[in-house]
């Protein structure tokens, strides 16, 4: 029922995840200066990025993955310039931070040589960081393209931003096609017996994930240790209903 184990650079291959990457990474093909990743928490925004970062690293780009979450000005060049190997000094000014941080992507540039910035929880800073985003831009037009920046967010409220923005990129809940095939796939990954899962389970799966790739992947998850802690079970509707129910999963 779940066909070949896939390799463990596994992502969620649902078309809508899939289309989103495609967008990603045309962005950063084409030099463009940035880009929102936008959907609603647990649709996959996190994951989207690493794979994303992976495959900029196939192509043999740069990438920095910074996650935002409490992070102000300073705060976020100290980490670009950690992702950039720029060793600042304690007493470097934001400005001079800014320098140290242009310097270093125009001398990429010179050698013909991609970065991306990958942003993640954008909304939650401590302090609004469209300043260095507009910064990183200017450091695009001046090299040329070669400095891209995808950001992720829940939504975004700033219209300078969204205009900023070369694409739209928006995740939505996963249909139910999507998600039974997310759901057999990953268990297929999990290394989940086709026999140990009942139909109906996958059917409640589905249902209890409401277009969540998150819950999709607890539910999943769970599902998984389950059978490997009792290798006999097979899992139906009502088992993941107790299952879920003592876990407070799903």
């Amino acid at each position: 029922m779940f066909g070949q184990a896939i390799e463990k650079s596994w992502f969620f291959s649902s078309s809508v995840h899939t289309e989103a990457v495609s967008r990603l990474l045309f962005v950063a093909e084409q030099g463009e200066a940035f880009v929102f990743l936008q959907g609603e928490h647990g649709f996959g925004k996190s994951t989207l990025l690493k794979q994303v970062q992976a495959e900029c690293s196939r192509y043999g780009h740069s990438t920095v993955l910074i996650n935002l979450a409490a992070l102000d000005q300073t705060a976020f060049l100290w980490h670009l310039c950690g992702g950039l190997s720029i060793v600042p000094r304690a007493e470097q000014s934001q400005t001079q931070l800014m320098t140290a941080v242009r310097d270093e992507l125009v001398g990429r540039s010179l050698c013909n040589h991609q970065t991306v910035i990958l942003l993640d929880d954008f909304t939650r800073t401590a302090e609004d960081v469209a300043p260095i985003i507009d910064f990183l831009s200017s450091i695009n037009q001046q090299t040329d393209g070669a400095v891209s920046v995808i950001a992720a967010a829940e939504s975004v409220t700033s219209p300078e931003l969204q205009r900023l923005s070369a694409l739209k990129v928006h995740l939505r809940r996963l249909t139910d096609a999507d998600s039974h095939a997310f759901a057999l796939e990953f268990l297929g990954f999990l290394a989940v017996p086709e026999d140990a899962v009942a139909n109906d389970a996958v059917d409640a799966i589905i249902a209890r994930s409401e277009g969540s790739a998150a819950h999709l992947t607890r539910l999943c998850r769970l599902v998984s240790v389950a059978v490997e802690a009792t290798p006999d079970l097979v899992i139906d509707a009502n088992v993941l209903t107790i299952l879920t129910e003592e876990t407070l999963v799903g």
